[in-house]
């Protein structure tokens, strides 16, 4: 018994040692923290240490929900390297040369990952040349060319200024390059065309911050808390309309759907659901702008695609139905052509000969070898007086049916033409 209790004994002292050992060899600790621009904890951000003067030094941790982490250093005198990941932030690496002993506190700041708002490329604007700067400002960006992004975005706005996305995303990039008076004024911009994307929101209120403007960067900070306490409520009052809708109420749902837009106009679920509740009431026109809205935006959105031609097949609109069916024709080619030709025979039998042409133009995109839609788009310009214009449609129209019932009528025209 005696031997016994002497063993636990040895053993308690060989535990109480153990601390003191371990103290012995912990020379520094770190107490880290995260914080994102706001100054707000940045929970789960994977913290790796490492020392080029120590190859074989490498600690891992894990941010807590304070943003904290906590690490030991067993030597002084030397240089450590923090490397800071988390998905949504940029990837931060800092530096520091450490010779003091005890415990130090150090605070980082991780940036959200500059993300263009919107988040996607653009087809769809006023020009073709401001879709194309914008395209190529969103590529510059993911390769973290902000000097050249910054310079296609402003040029996207030159061609097109009411171009929100591109005001946005300019805000941004330049908050980034630290253009600080430029990027509050494309922020205000993005803002007064209707954005509240947080991208852009956060973007004016740094902006205003950098310039140590407090009173601009309060309202910013505000209007960032009471935009996102709204966007709260459109998608609860969207997840209601959904319920409704489900429930087969789509007048309910119709409402409730436009209450949720009322409160995020971008809110691109909301648009879909009224769009869809809208053709299921009959009201063509309201699903038809909803598509539209979110074409704008999202140009391959198929569901918008389908909703946009069946609304706009129901109003018995020609001239938006030609828009219509040229986006179907991505998903749906040979509805798109029979349609497109519908319009454009219809619209030729009707003497509206501008849509006529449009809409026979746009078969012609979809099928060239197509040569009705050549002979036709040839007497058209015949009574445009675009004489060479309907030279080269006929001429086409030769080549493609040599045999067809109009061929000796087209020579005889083109005859003519070449005469005069």
């Amino acid at each position: 018994m005696r031997h016994g209790s002497r063993a636990l004994a040895v053993l308690v002292l060989l535990t109480l040692s153990l601390p003191s050992q371990a103290l012995a060899q912990r020379k520094a600790r770190l107490v880290g923290k995260l914080v994102d621009q706001e100054g707000k904890p940045v929970e789960g951000v994977t913290v790796t240490i490492t020392s080029p003067q120590l190859p074989e030094f490498k600690e891992v941790r894990t941010t807590d929900r304070k943003g904290a982490f906590l690490v030991d250093f067993r030597q002084i005198d030397v240089t450590y390297v923090y490397r800071f990941e988390k998905p949504g932030y940029q990837l931060t690496e800092a530096t520091q040369e450490w010779h003091l002993e005890g415990t130090q506190h150090f605070e980082w700041v991780m940036r959200r990952q500059l993300s263009v708002p919107g988040g996607a490329t653009l087809t769809v604007a006023t020009s073709e040349e401001a879709a194309l700067a914008y395209n190529t400002g969103v590529a510059a960006l993911k390769a973290n060319n902000y000097i050249l992004a910054e310079a296609k975005f402003r040029e996207a706005v030159e061609h097109d200024p009411e171009l929100r996305q591109a005001w946005g995303a300019l805000a941004a990039v330049q908050v980034e390059l630290g253009h600080d008076r430029q990027a509050a004024e494309s922020a205000e911009r993005a803002i007064a065309l209707g954005s509240m994307e947080e991208a852009v929101l956060l973007a004016r209120w740094q902006a205003y911050t950098n310039l140590k403007d407090e009173a601009r960067a309060a309202m910013a900070l505000e209007d960032m808390q009471r935009i996102g306490r709204r966007l709260e409520e459109a998608k609860r009052v969207h997840n209601e309309a959904v319920a409704l809708a489900r429930r087969g109420d789509n007048e309910g749902a119709f409402a409730r759907f436009q209450i949720a837009l009322n409160l995020d106009p971008n809110l691109k679920e909301s648009l879909l659901g009224l769009a869809t509740a809208g053709m299921a009431l009959g009201r063509h026109a309201e699903a038809a702008s909803a598509a539209e809205t979110i074409l704008q935006t999202d140009p391959t959105n198929e569901k918008a695609i389908r909703l946009r031609y069946n609304a706009c097949l129901g109003l018995g609109d020609r001239v938006r139905l030609v828009g219509a069916l040229e986006g179907l024709a991505a998903i749906e080619p040979e509805v798109a052509f029979n349609g497109l030709l519908k319009v454009a025979f219809d619209a030729y039998d009707a003497h509206d000969l501008p849509l006529a042409k449009d809409a026979f133009a746009k078969v012609v995109q979809l099928r060239p070898t197509y040569p009705q839609a050549h002979y036709y788009l040839g007497l058209i310009a015949v009574g445009e007086g675009a004489m060479a214009a309907a030279s080269t449609h006929f001429q086409r129209f030769l080549e493609l049916a040599p045999n067809d019932p109009e061929a000796p009528s087209v020579r005889e025209m083109l005859a003519h033409l070449t005469k005069n």
